[in-house]
Parts: structure tokens; sequence; C-alpha cells
């Protein structure tokens, strides 16, 4: 129920941002890709949502202003660190991971210019700073190079003798949202609805297990920009201590400080007044990770030697005539950067020897990739991304399974992250492919049914959305359904699926999609109709054929785009139409898509 307060003094200032425009300028520009990045994908790349973001933006205009919208309930999942500790973290539904952003653009210019120090950064991937492993200019004798280090770096503000480096323990989980909500207000002049709206969205995506109450401690994990400004705003007041004691000769990212120091006395008095000045705040350094370098220490966790070897070898080529002794040398050195791991940025440069291979094309790395991707879980996106640039051969397709083989999975996305990059891989149809695809099946089969968690069952469902004929698709959806029903987050990844299978059993299909739309859960719900509404489509308009046909040709075509490509030719009008198969053929280039593509639809 509305009160006075709000039709009078609150809904002004929300009308203000909660415009149609506005809404469909940050899905299109921001949010979408958001989703898209994340680490569990939809199998329908939340296409339902983005077709009709026009009407959407009207409903979440009224859902706002009328005060009756209310946060969805989203996708927690599990990460692992290391030694099977894992972090837990949020996916928003798309609505809310829109409003949220919404409410970002709107105010986060107001507390950026509160910022003390331009020396401070929250988001990784929007600021121009280089990383520490990235530091160039090795002709410097080391002297000289830690002195540009400081200044090129890290943005020192003078040169200093000494570096302090250190982070914050658990810093996402220790913040203290009362505490957070004080300093955030402090900052700006920011409508207090705006807030209170900013701060129940928080609320309603934290992590609450058990039927708990909300501890009000700890801002949920995710990869939505909002929460990166709130956790970034927070330490403020710390940064303009650091800046005053050190003449802003220090660097901070998000959590991660580095501080300019001439002498150890000055390190230790810098280090306990941030620590008492954090204490206040319920924050505490992370004294494991707090160290003090002088040029000689940091030659060493800096690994200039290292990055002055994978420098001088980017770019080799294979038709270079040093080629192949190159290779050899670099996989030497690889395996001799795993003899000492006390280095502070020996993971950086570890991955900077992985992306190395890439760049050389070697093949070096498979014979040694399953055991550091089981014994290091940090490597494990850019061994992925080295197996995704390798593509589909006999030897990787071995790794793949020796990996399936030897690794103990205790999180929800160790497994999902394999399947992913099997359905990337361009696989040719033939009976070496088929024997791979039928033991890699059976062995992520084998883990969903011992573990029985809905993320397995998740990444059984995205292999075989691929790779499994029609026919023996709608059997597992069919005899799983008791399953996958009572997990809204898997009904709607099998309604996505479905857009795959109406032209082999239309009358099954259909049954399976009114029953979606019965269930009343609305991201399902609008999927389901969504598909009824595609196959009945007469012609492609012009943002359908955008989409799935970009002037850029995507090389792999996504799968979720794949399983929309479905749902659209399931129009008789458009499966028929001869341009439209002709830009089939020209944009589809995986055989497997291309197999069912023939089979399905007469697209040969």
């Amino acid at each position: 129920m509305q009160t006075e307060r709000f039709n009078r003094l609150r809904k002004a200032a929300l009308s203000k941002i909660f415009e149609k425009k506005k809404i469909t300028d940050v899905w299109r520009k921001i949010v979408k890709n958001q989703l898209r990045n994340l680490d569990l994908k939809d199998l329908y790349d939340h296409y339902d949502f983005n077709y009709n973001i026009d009407e959407r933006a009207i409903a979440i205009k009224n859902e706002i202003l009328s005060g009756t919208y209310k946060v969805s309930q989203p996708l927690i999942y599990r990460i692992e660190k290391k030694f099977g500790v894992c972090r837990h973290l949020v996916i928003p539904q798309p609505i809310d991971a829109l409003v949220l952003q919404v409410l970002v653009e709107t105010i986060a210019d107001n507390i950026l210019s509160n910022q003390p120090s331009e020396n401070a950064f929250y988001s990784r991937d929007k600021h121009n700073v280089s990383l520490p492993h990235t530091a160039d200019d090795y002709g410097f004798t080391w002297r000289q190079q830690w002195k540009q280090l400081q200044k090129k770096i890290y943005n020192f503000h003078e040169d200093k003798e000494l570096i302090v480096v250190t982070d914050l323990s658990n810093y996402y989980d220790s913040i203290d949202i009362e505490e957070l909500r004080k300093v955030f207000t402090s900052y700006s002049k920011i409508d207090e609805v705006l807030i209170d709206l900013l701060f129940r969205i928080i609320e309603e995506i934290s992590w609450k297990p058990d039927y708990l109450p909300y501890s009000k401690r700890g801002l949920p994990t995710t990869n939505v920009e909002g929460i990166r400004l709130l956790a970034h705003s927070f330490l403020y007041e710390v940064d303009e201590v650091i800046m005053q004691k050190t003449n802003n000769s220090f660097t901070r990212w998000m959590d991660d400080i580095v501080i300019g120091v001439d002498s150890r006395k000055e390190a230790i008095e810098t280090i306990s007044s941030v620590s008492d000045m954090l204490k206040t705040r319920g924050l505490a350094l992370n004294l494991a990770k707090t160290n003090i370098y002088d040029d000689d220490a940091g030659y060493h966790h800096f690994q200039i030697e290292s990055n002055r070897y994978i420098d001088s070898i980017e770019t080799i080529k294979k038709e270079d005539a040093n080629y192949k002794k190159v290779c050899s040398e670099l996989h030497k050195k690889f395996k001799l950067h795993f003899k000492d791991t006390s280095p502070k940025y020996w993971d950086k440069i570890a991955k900077r020897y992985i992306t190395t291979y890439s760049k050389l094309k070697s093949t070096a790395l498979l014979t040694l990739l399953s055991k550091k991707y089981v014994n290091y879980p940090g490597l494990r996106s850019h061994l992925l991304m080295y197996l995704s640039n390798v593509g589909y051969k006999k030897k990787s397709s071995e790794v793949v399974l020796e990996i399936l083989d030897e690794m103990d999975i205790f999180d929800d996305i160790s497994l999902y992250q394999i399947c992913l990059l099997v359905t990337q891989w361009e696989i040719p149809v033939n009976d070496q492919s088929k024997d791979f695809i039928s033991k890699f099946e059976s062995k992520i089969t084998a883990f969903s049914f011992k573990r029985k968690l809905p993320s397995d069952f998740y990444c059984v469902l995205w292999f075989k959305a691929k790779y499994n004929h029609p026919e023996d698709l709608l059997k597992f959806i069919e005899k799983y359904k008791n399953l996958w029903q009572t997990d809204s987050f898997l009904r709607r990844q099998v309604t996505a699926i479905l857009s795959r299978l109406v032209v082999t059993n239309s009358k099954a299909v259909e049954k399976l999609l009114f029953n979606q739309i019965s269930s009343g859960i609305t991201n399902t719900v609008t999927l389901a109709n969504q598909i009824f509404l595609f196959s009945k489509v007469e012609r492609l308009d012009g943002k359908l054929s955008l989409y799935l046909f970009p002037k850029n040709q995507q090389r792999p075509y996504p799968l979720g785009k794949f399983i929309v490509l479905c749902s659209v030719l399931n129009s008789e009008s458009i499966r028929t139409n001869q341009a439209i198969k002709d830009k089939v053929k020209e944009h589809i280039k995986d055989p497997y898509f291309l197999k069912w593509l023939d089979s399905q639809y007469n697209i040969n």
C-alpha cells in the first residue's frame, strides 16, 4: 500500500531515473553483457527478456512507481578458492540486475566525486592502470626499474625505498551493512528512496541459508557493478589517511593495497594506522598477505626475470627458424616455475606462461595440463582458455577426460566450465569424436548421479542440449521431469531446450510447454510463451535477424543463440525461406549444429 509520503515525496525521485529509455539503454549497453559474462549462463541467452525489453522496461517502471516491486530469488552458487574452500556467489534475476544497474548509473558519479585519490580503483575491467606483472622497460637496471614500477605501475607520487603490500581479510564477507549504509550516505546527497531501494536489493539477493534471518553482514559477491561500487566507496577513508601519510604514493585495487614508504619504521606505522582504522568498521588486514619489500625482495616477488623472458618470446611465429627451440625452452621454464610458488605474483606469471603457450600455438602444455588443472584452481580459467584455443584434437580431448578422472569437485562451476569448453569446441562428426562424446557424457552423468546437485544436472543439460539426438534428449527430459521441476533455474533451462525439440515431437513438447506456463514461475512462463510465439512468426524482424546473424560472424556460434535459432526455425515460414537458409549456412559452421539443422529443419 502506498503512503502519502511515497506519493508526494519519494515517487518523484524514482520517476526521474526509471524512465523507459534509460532502462532499455542500461540493459542493452551494460546488463545484457554482464549476464553473458557470468560463470553460469542461460541456455536461452535471456533472449526472451532481451527481445521484449521495451515492454519489460514499462513493466519495471510501473512496478517501481506503484511501490509493488519485489526482488526475485537469485541463483546462488559456489566456486572453489583453494583446498575445497568455496566462495558463495550470486546471480540476480535479469530484472533485479537491471534495476540495480539503473540505480548505479544514477548515483555513481556522485559517489566517485567523493573519492579522495585517483589511485584507487573498484572495477579492474574499467581502469587503464597496468597490473604489476605487466611492467615493461626491462632495459633499465633493476634499481631504475624499481623506481619506474613505483611511478608507472603504481602511480606513486614520489620514489620510495620500500613497498608495503597488503589486503583485507574476507573483505566482502566482513562488511557491516549498517556501517556501509552510514558511510555511503555521508558521501552523497542522493535521495533517500534511492538508497533505500539499493539496500533493499542487496538484502534480498544476499545468501540467507536455512531460513536464518538476514545478518546484515557481508555484501553479496557478484559480477554486478553496483556491488563493487559500494565495496569501493567503503574504503575512501582508508584512501584519505594513506594519501596524507604517503603524499599519495599508494594504489588500491578494491581491497588490494600497495603503499610506498621510505623506512621500515614508516611502513609499520602506516600498517598499524590502517589496521586500527579498519577495526572501527569491523574489518581487518590480512596479516598473512602483508609484506614489506625492498628492491631485492621486489625483484623476487615481481618475477622480473620471468617477465623479461616472456616479453622476449611473445611475438615468435611458427614459421620462425628458432620456433621449436623457443617452445622447448618455454616448456622447461614453465615446469621450473612450479618449483617455487612463494613469490607474491607467482600465479600471475604462471598465467602469463599459459597465455604464451596459446600465442605460440604450442601443444606442449597438453602433457602437463591435467595435473596443473587439478592442483591449481586459480589457474583453471587460463588453462581452459588455452584448451579453447587449441581446439578439439585427439590429445586435447584425452586431456579433458583425464581431468574428469582426476578432479575432485567441491563447487558448483568446475564441472560446468569443462562442459562449456566442450560445447564451444567445433567437434567433427566421426567415429573418434563420437567415442569421446560418449565417454565425456558418461563421466559427467556419473558426477551428477553421485552428488545429486542441481548444478551437476545443469551441466548434463548443457552438454546434451548440443550433442544429443532430439529423441534421446526428449526421453531424458521426460524421465527426469520430477527432478528438474523442483528447481526454478533447471526448469527454465529445460524449457529453453524444448525449442530444439518442437519439430521432432510437437505434441509431447507442446504439452511440456503448457505445463511450464501453468507453473506460474515468471521467467519460465515468459520463455515458454516466447517459444510458442517464435514458432508462429512469419518473418524475421530487424532486431531478431541482427541477433541471429550479426555483421561480425561469431566463431564459435554460441549454444544459447543456436537454441534461439531453433525456436525461430520451428516456424515453417522461416525454415523454408531460402534467403534465411542461406544466412544460416553462412553463419553456422559447427559440425554438430549443422547435423541437427539438416536432420530437423532440412537445412543442408
